[in-house]
């Protein structure tokens, strides 16, 4: 098992065939080099932690406990939004996963004029990396930068993924056949290790470093993973 064990199914995740995959690359680096600017690290890492073994804000379903599915997803984009203070992108009514991110409501929009609903790219780990990043070279691309690592590459460089990333970015697992089926989101760094915040196991305590419990992802028939980098 991995170490606090790696959630094997995410609400939402969608499978795409034929997704092509090289590593270690740069899938995109954001022509605006200010996006995100006001992201608020500390605020991101506070909200995580204070959240994620204990899931509490009553203004989001957890869907976790609901039977929907898993809340991974849905508790990263709390922690970009509430604690990082990311505003709402597009509006209420619609669910086009490279244009929209936002909650209002626990279903996702059955018309335009549903205004207490959700898109699937707040809450589906695939759909949220199609708006925030890219999918098969295309996406919302709404942060600053999003790199692909094959397994063996990532513990291979995890050096340089420890030196890329920051608290409040994100990372995500792909299965073989380009399918994203979980997400974690940066919260510390120690002793040469990062720390992960996730739902679907809740951990704070969730390592790569010393001890990498990235290598068992494998065992899941994992093959990549996503590094999104929010802001510069």
């Amino acid at each position: 098992m991995l170490k606090k064990s790696l959630v094997l199914t995410c609400l939402g995740s969608t499978l795409l065939i034929g997704q092509a995959f090289a590593a270690p690359e740069t899938m995109f680096t954001n022509t605006d080099s200010q996006i995100n600017n006001n992201f608020d690290r500390k605020g991101a890492k506070k909200y995580a932690e204070k959240y994620a073994e204990r899931p509490g804000n009553k203004n989001y379903e957890n869907y976790g406990s609901n039977g929907d599915g898993g809340d991974c997803t849905n508790f990263v984009s709390q922690v970009l939004h509430e604690g990082g203070g990311l505003d709402f992108h597009g509006k209420s009514g619609y669910n086009r996963n490279t244009k929209d991110w936002y909650y209002y409501g626990r279903n996702v929009p059955e018309n335009t004029n549903d205004k207490k609903s959700r898109t699937s790219s707040w809450t589906g780990a695939h759909q949220f990396r199609e708006h925030w990043a890219v999918v098969n070279g295309s996406g919302g691309e709404f942060a600053y930068q999003a790199k692909k690592y094959s397994v063996k590459d990532a513990i291979k460089n995890f050096r340089d993924i420890y030196n890329d990333l920051y608290e409040g970015d994100i990372v995500q697992y792909v299965d073989a056949s380009g399918r994203t089926i979980h997400s974690q989101v940066v919260h510390r760094f120690k002793d040469g290790e990062v720390y992960m915040a996730q739902h679907s196991v809740n951990d704070s305590d969730y390592t790569w470093g010393t001890d990498l419990p990235l290598s068992e992802w494998l065992d899941y028939g994992g093959a990549y993973v996503v590094t999104i980098k929010i802001k510069k």
